[in-house]
């Protein structure tokens, strides 16, 4: 069998002759069409006809090529069985068709037709894969119900299932006719009620049973019933003694009781949450050998939760501290896991229990049960990899007097009590963590009156541990931390002995004391969290040093734990908000982020990079390739990806999983982005695009309505904060996340860039001109009204500001406005009245675009601890610069199109009847001088920036810059003095500030070749 690409030649009858054989295998197919012609005239059989068919479609004439469809349309219109072979020759040689043809309305239909004349094939199935891989759902769940109906007493249970699963995706399914939609829905619903109610009532279900038996087929049943919102039917099955989550957790079918569960909280029905956990967990004490196995912390966490939340709280309570009071009873009996677990559910009664459930401590200035009962867990777990993690939440809900009693006391106790040098080092790097914790929560400072002796006050809070005046967090404590965690990291570096240990520990504790270190210079630096009320860069009013300082430690640190993902995406992160795209990108490569996971984790990386570093579109190998091939791959087909597998496999809960996230990738946010920042790239090195973006595959089926999905995951940050507070990737961000409103003003406007720059073939020459040019203004008329009312309707959608940066508001309300601007003046004709909103949105844009010129060209305030260079304003500030440049050539390109199409009118019609008004023209020729004068602002700037990185002495200013001290600040001399002895002194540091350099350097190279016409 040979292939062309992904379509299999199919092999011809054994009946054929060894000669057709031979050169259709050859692909010869003038000598097919002429043995087959000869073929069919000679025995009347129409599969010669079919072969000659075929080959004639694979000839270059279009009438040839076409002649499948033809034939394929007669069968369908013909309602006579088609042949098997027939058809697979017919599938072939349509497919380059495939794409444009409705498969459900042509072979899909024909090969529902078949099987149901030859239900008892074997070739049935494969009818069934092949309407399954052209995402024809109709056919499929035809196909289905025919080989249910066909083989309901085999043991295969597969055909009777796929059968339910597909009049289910069917129901669900765009493909589904409104009227036919809760047809199909109770179909699926009441196959599925009776096969529950046999094994309901049955003592034993046999293979041959078309009742649920296994596990994919509970699973199916509950989520269908989920789906559909029959939710007083699934709450009585859920306390089905056979079918419910009981039963299906002992049968080990947890995933299918934690399902229960989470739908059950979805629907707040606490008191059933709070009667199946607990029955859940008396499982394990109820027989002579404990059982363990259900001493899921999640399960503890679902109890405890529906405890307090249930009419009668306090008995609840009382019942949950006696199950777990049993279990810590045998814990000894548990393996490691279910004995951490047990702790764990400890430490969650503890803090969801009334202060009067709880066991009195003797009053030890705040060492409630609370506080002692986080002890007693970091006793016996402080060692491992995810002690803090595993206390963070409850000790970020501590009272003041809790976490002053915590820190001073237990932890202190901790250390003093433990000899072991390695195992102190462990302890202090975590005390260290959760100081840190504690800065960030609101309880550990008080408020302070912004006015004192009249006199106004520059800081609002006090902290409540030091008594110093202070923001949030308090800088006090962040410096003192600083210089602790130092010293701890040195002793490490000077102890042979701790460093020979490290190994075989859990963590590197240098780790978390430079996370700690890294992430309290940040917070002194001013880091905020960034959203779209926000200065140009987000390091605009962010002290340079001192964020320098955080970066310099936390890349050295980079070097003794390369393989820890947390903190090589937290460098990611904050390389691209300094602008050195290309160092982050040396960084990010080796995560070697996998293709399952490229529409999840690229956004960390590649969201805006087109705005920061142009000039990475330039390597060798595209930048966007990996995120390129991946959704190549994944969305090639219309259904999802290795959707077969799951069905031959009868993996019921695989084939739902995949279809909703085949339908989320095809929404996807990433995908939009992946799009958007390569076309951007390719325009701005004058490259040649592929097409329109609004007809390319992955964009076909998107419209104003469609809700594009962000999916980002930030699970592997390592994240210190407190939990009433952001997560730290909300500080390191460039600006706010991915979004639907975002990404469809991106999509928006690369569509109004492509009408402007559409060019018609230099051969095109239409032989009715005038008509031709006025579909052409109708066209660019309609075309317009419609992106000008899109853009317009998520413009002014309340919270837009919030999802774009302020740079990006700028662009897209231009664009925005030009697109109004240019309908106005081509939908006005000479005859009637001068446009005056022309001018009024002419004016609109200039203003806007000052505006963004300003906050680009606006120095860096001064009074940061360290001065930094000028050239420090340019780098940090790349996306706003490219939004300058994209709204100038934006204008510009918008009054070229103007001024075009007026000429292009005075050209094919001499009375000038349809030519625009001179006003308009001037209006277009000012808002480009604005925009050619800005482009040559912005090259000279460029050129500069290039020039002044070139100049030699950048070592010794920027290792002035990082480091330097300011002599009245004693504590700042500590801090830098801390910094220093974490990476081993300025030397040290001399190969990183040349990495930096560098990366300014590629940035501002790219930058050079960027186009600025």
């Amino acid at each position: 069998m040979s292939f062309y690409g992904r379509h299999p030649r199919p092999a011809l009858k054994n009946s054929v002759d060894v000669q057709l054989q031979t050169a259709f295998s050859d692909g010869n197919w003038p000598s097919v069409i002429r043995l087959a012609d000869k073929r069919f005239k000679s025995l009347k059989d129409p599969y010669y006809e079919a072969i000659k068919i075929s080959a004639e479609s694979q000839l270059d004439s279009a009438a040839e090529k076409c002649s499948v469809l033809v034939a394929i349309d007669a069968l369908v219109k013909s309602k006579t069985v088609p042949d098997y072979d027939v058809l697979e020759l017919y599938e072939w040689a349509a497919r380059d068709f495939l794409e444009d043809i409705d498969y459900a309305d042509t072979l899909g239909p024909l090969r529902a037709r078949w099987v149901k004349a030859n239900p008892k094939s074997p070739l049935a199935v494969q009818c069934l894969q092949s309407c399954l891989e052209y995402w024809d759902l109709v056919s499929a769940q035809q196909i289905s119900a025919t080989l249910d109906k066909a083989n309901v007493n085999t043991t295969d249970r597969r055909y009777m299932y796929w059968s339910v699963l597909l009049t289910f995706l069917l129901s669900i399914s765009p493909q589904c006719t409104e009227n036919s939609r809760k047809i199909y829905s109770l179909l699926a619903l009441k196959q599925l009620e009776r096969a529950a109610d046999i094994t309901e009532n049955s003592p034993k279900v046999e293979p041959t049973d078309r009742g649920l038996l296994t596990e994919e087929e509970f699973y199916l049943y509950f989520r269908v019933l989920r789906t559909l919102g029959f939710k007083e039917d699934y709450l009585n099955r859920l306390e089905s003694p056979k079918l419910g989550a009981l039963s299906q957790l002992k049968a080990d079918r947890k995933v299918l009781f934690w399902e229960s569960l989470d739908v059950l909280e979805s629907w707040g029905e606490w008191d059933r949450i709070f009667d199946l956990c607990k029955q859940a967990l008396s499982l394990g004490l109820d027989g002579e050998t404990p059982e363990f196995y259900v001493c899921d912390l999640r399960i503890w966490k679902k109890l405890v939760a529906a405890a307090s939340k249930v009419a009668n709280e306090e008995s609840a309570l009382e019942e949950v501290q006696s199950i777990l009071n049993r279990f810590i009873a045998i814990k000894d009996k548990a393996n490691a896991m279910y004995r951490k677990n047990i702790s764990l559910a400890l430490l969650e009664t503890t803090f969801r229990f009334p202060a009067t459930l709880l066991t009195p401590s003797p009053d030890h200035g705040g060492l409630t049960p609370r506080v002692i009962q986080i002890g007693l867990f970091l006793e016996n777990y402080y060692d491992r990899l995810a002690a803090f993690d595993d206390v963070k939440d409850y000790v970020s809900q501590l009272s003041f007097e809790e976490a002053k009693a915590f820190t001073e006391i237990v932890l202190s106790k901790m250390l003093e009590e433990n000899s072991d040098k390695t195992k102190r080092v462990i302890l202090k790097a975590l005390e260290y963590k959760i100081r840190y914790l504690l800065t960030t929560c609101p309880q550990t400072l008080s408020h302070h009156p912004s006015v004192v002796d009249g006199e106004e006050q520059a800081k609002p809070y006090r902290c409540r541990f030091c008594s110093k005046l202070a923001s949030l967090p308090c800088e006090h404590c962040l410096k003192q931390m600083i210089v602790e965690a130092a010293d701890t990291h040195k002793q490490i570096a000077n102890d042979a002995e701790i460093k020979d240990a490290i190994p075989k520990l859990d963590r590197d504790p240098r780790l978390d004391l430079s996370l700690v270190i890294g992430n309290a210079l940040l917070k002194l630096a001013g880091l905020k969290p960034q959203t779209g009320d926000i200065a140009p860069s987000p390091l605009r009013d962010v002290d340079s040093g001192l964020f320098l300082r955080a970066v310099v430690v936390l890349d050295s640190q980079l070097k003794e734990t390369p393989s820890d993902t947390g903190l090589r995406l937290l460098l990611v992160k904050l390389y691209l908000l300094l602008g050195c795209a290309s160092y982050a990108q040396q960084i990010w490569i080796p995560m070697d982020v996998k293709r399952t996971i490229q529409d999840a984790l690229s956004p960390l990386f590649f969201d805006r990079i087109g705005s920061l570093s142009p000039g990475l579109f330039q390597s060798t190998r595209g930048l966007m390739d990996p995120l390129r091939s991946y959704y190549s791959n994944s969305l090639r087909d219309s259904c999802p990806l290795r959707i077969w597998d799951a069905f031959s496999a009868g993996s019921y809960s695989s084939i739902l999983d995949l279809t909703e996230y085949d339908s989320r990738l095809r929404r996807s946010s990433t995908l939009m982005m992946t799009l958007v920042e390569e076309r951007r790239a390719t325009r701005a090195f004058g490259g040649k695009l592929d097409g329109d973006i609004e007809v390319s595959p992955f964009t076909e089926d998107i419209g104003d309505n469609t809700e594009l999905v962000n999916k980002t995951d930030y699970g592997s940050f390592t994240n210190l904060e407190g939990s009433q507070g952001p997560p730290i990737q909300d500080f390191v961000r460039l600006g706010p996340d991915l979004s639907n409103v975002r990404s469809h003003l991106s999509f928006l406007t690369e569509q109004y860039l492509d009408l402007l720059g559409f060019k018609p073939p230099k051969d095109y020459k239409p032989a009715k001109a005038n008509e031709a040019a006025i579909r052409d203004r109708n066209y660019i008329i309609e075309t317009l009204a419609r992106l000008n009312n899109s853009l317009t309707m998520f413009l002014h959608k309340s919270e837009t500001p919030l999802f774009l940066t302020s740079a990006e508001m700028t662009y897209n309300t231009v664009v925005s406005l030009l697109s109004a601007s240019l309908l106005t003046s081509i939908s006005t004709s000479r005859a009637d009245p001068v446009p005056k909103a022309v001018c009024a949105i002419g004016s609109s844009v200039r203003s806007a675009f000052a505006h963004l010129r300003t906050s680009f060209y606006t120095p860096l305030p001064t009074g940061s601890s360290s001065s930094p260079p000028d050239i420090y304003s340019s780098v940090i500030n790349f996306h706003t610069m490219s939004y300058v440049r994209d709204t100038a050539l934006a204008m510009k390109y918008s009054a070229a199109f103007v001024i075009s199409f007026h000429e292009k009118e005075l050209a094919r019609d001499r009375t000038g009847k349809s030519s625009l008004h001179k006003e308009v023209i001037a209006e277009m020729k000012a808002l480009d001088a604005v925009a050619t004068k800005a482009l040559m602002e912005l090259k000279k700037h460029v050129q500069k920036m290039k020039e002044s990185l070139g100049e030699g002495g950048w070592l010794d200013r920027m290792l002035d810059w990082v480091f330097g001290l300011e002599e009245d600040d004693e504590q700042e001399d500590e801090v830098a003095k801390a910094v220093e002895q974490v990476i081993g002194g300025r030397a040290e540091a001399e190969e990183w500030v040349s990495k930096v350099l560098e990366s300014w350097r590629e940035g501002a190279k790219g930058w050079g070749m960027v186009r600025m016409e």
